[in-house]
């Protein structure tokens, strides 16, 4: 404390809080020096120490918001190549029944053949032409994944097999082969059996595709 400082203090009569009080009014460089008793070093320092945590927590919350930024991309990355991967390996998994159509359908088909849409293709577009079958029905047949034909072992009863490729099955797929399977029927004039290939399901989603009367060959990819 300074010296002028101390003789400053002495001219004032200290008897009540009062006197205090109004020594510190006129004097509010006194106050630091009152602090300097009262308070331990620590309690001093506390509103210094407490700005720095706050300054840390702001840059911190900062760090934070530009990580969950950083993740929120990364799940859409995510998200794109599963996505990406998933339309792959459907892509894959049709190739191959494609090519290899023999395998899966020999074993219920004699004389198993596969029809390729450019020979029927002259025949849906006349019946659309003709209003047989809609617009929209037409994009439907055409984007049938196979159509296969042969003899049932069994019965020796010819037969169309409308093939719906799928990895993994679900309820929409059901419907959506019944009704291309309907629309083959009319078009060719030949008992056809709505069929899928798959990898997997859930055993509700396979019991109804058979109550239905769909077609279903699991196989292994």
């Amino acid at each position: 404390m300074e010296k002028e400082m101390i003789k400053e203090m002495e001219k004032y009569k200290i008897l009540t809080f009062a006197d205090i009080l109004r020594a510190l009014k006129e004097h509010p460089e006194w106050v630091e020096e009152l602090r300097k008793i009262i308070l331990t070093e620590e309690l001093i320092e506390l509103p210094r120490k407490f700005n720095e945590l706050l300054l840390r927590f702001e840059k911190l919350e900062k760090k934070v918001d530009k990580i969950e930024a950083d993740l929120e991309v990364l799940k859409q990355d995510l998200r794109y190549l599963k996505e990406g991967f998933g339309r792959f390996k459907c892509k894959d998994f049709e190739r191959t029944i494609r090519e290899r159509y023999y395998a899966y359908f020999g074993r219920l088909l004699r004389k198993a053949k596969l029809i390729q849409f450019e020979e029927i293709l002259p025949k849906i577009d006349e019946a659309e032409e003709k209003g047989i079958i809609t617009e929209e029905e037409r994009d439907s047949i055409v984007k049938l994944d196979l159509i296969v034909t042969g003899q049932i072992k069994k019965t020796s009863k010819d037969v169309i097999l409308a093939i719906e490729v799928s990895y993994s099955l679900y309820e929409d797929d059901i419907e959506r082969a019944l009704k291309r399977a309907g629309i083959v029927a009319s078009l060719l004039e030949k008992e056809t059996i709505p069929t899928i290939v798959y990898v997997e399901s859930k055993e509700e989603v396979e019991k109804l595709a058979e109550e239905k009367g769909i077609l279903l060959i699991k196989t292994d990819y």
